[in-house]
């Protein structure tokens, strides 16, 4: 059986080299294969874990799409498995050795912009609740909501072998690659509510108000975003691995991965304890 494994191939893509931030970098450090994330087309920053463990953090932002650019920095086809809260991006099951994966060629880059439906379609990465995020309405919440995790095989060399005839190619066919999107195809959209209570609904739900929310990716509107299909034969282990992990601005700072805010005193607080405030200039 041939170990050929049906892997993706993308068109190219221009992308610019790491560039330093006041509070963070554009594009995690790596020796084969760059990776930044696109939020609402710009750039977000990635902020380095605190413990030294290499992973990097993003800030995410309730209904906000993102895209994730691959880079790579070699001259050598490379294959990409990217992961997104612990599912294949392209298969959308629970991640496993050298699953489906993306082909770049020498010096590629691509934008991966969401869940892959077919060979022209995707459903756009979007941040939501993780209550809302694919992995949960497909059966398949796990431990890594929140990771966006990318692991690059380097190609076997192959070998000439002198045969009568050429050992056919066929795609293996798989039965089961729809049936994560069907499901959440199927899934009920949430009820309409009374104006009343979806605003309470959304307060509850927004980052900056709720130390209890986490953000989830979810399944978000359909784009146009072609590839083919192509031949690649990884090694058996990823020589390279990156880990981003993104979550509300709540959970950055208690993560110490960004500072405290820093509070002013307020009116209210000056009124309470009689101290003196400044005469403002008049608006009217």
């Amino acid at each position: 059986m041939s170990r050929n494994l049906v892997a993706i191939l993308l068109a190219a893509a221009a992308m610019s080299s790491a560039t330093a931030h006041a509070h963070g970098v554009f594009e995690a450090p790596a020796a084969l294969v760059g990776v930044s994330v696109q939020v609402d087309g710009s750039a977000a920053s990635l902020y380095p874990a605190v413990d030294g463990s290499g992973r990097y953090y993003l800030e995410a932002h309730s209904g906000s799409r993102y895209a994730v650019t691959l880079a790579n920095r070699t001259g050598d086809r490379i294959g990409v498995v990217l992961t997104v809260d612990g599912l294949n991006a392209i298969s959308g099951d629970r991640d496993t050795a050298r699953g489906r994966m993306y082909v770049l060629d020498p010096w590629q880059s691509t934008v991966v912009q969401g869940w892959r439906t077919s060979l022209q379609e995707i459903r756009q990465f979007t941040f939501v609740d993780e209550r809302r995020s694919y992995a949960a309405r497909t059966g398949q919440a796990n431990e890594k909501m929140g990771w966006i995790e990318v692991a690059v095989y380097k190609e076997r060399h192959p070998y000439v072998r002198v045969t009568p005839t050429p050992v056919p190619y066929a795609e293996p066919r798989r039965q089961d690659d729809q049936s994560n999107r069907d499901r959440a195809e199927a899934a009920p959209a949430p009820s309409a509510q009374a104006p009343a209570e979806a605003g309470a609904a959304a307060s509850r739900e927004a980052d900056t108000k709720s130390a209890r929310a986490y953000p989830g990716t979810g399944w978000g509107d359909r784009a146009h975003d072609p590839v083919v299909l192509v031949s690649f034969d990884p090694e058996y282990s990823p020589c390279e691995r990156t880990t981003l992990r993104y979550e509300y601005r709540s959970g950055l700072v208690a993560l110490g991965v960004l500072p405290q805010p820093t509070y002013t005193r307020d009116r209210l607080w000056q009124r309470e304890h009689s101290e003196p405030g400044f005469a403002q200039q008049p608006r009217w």
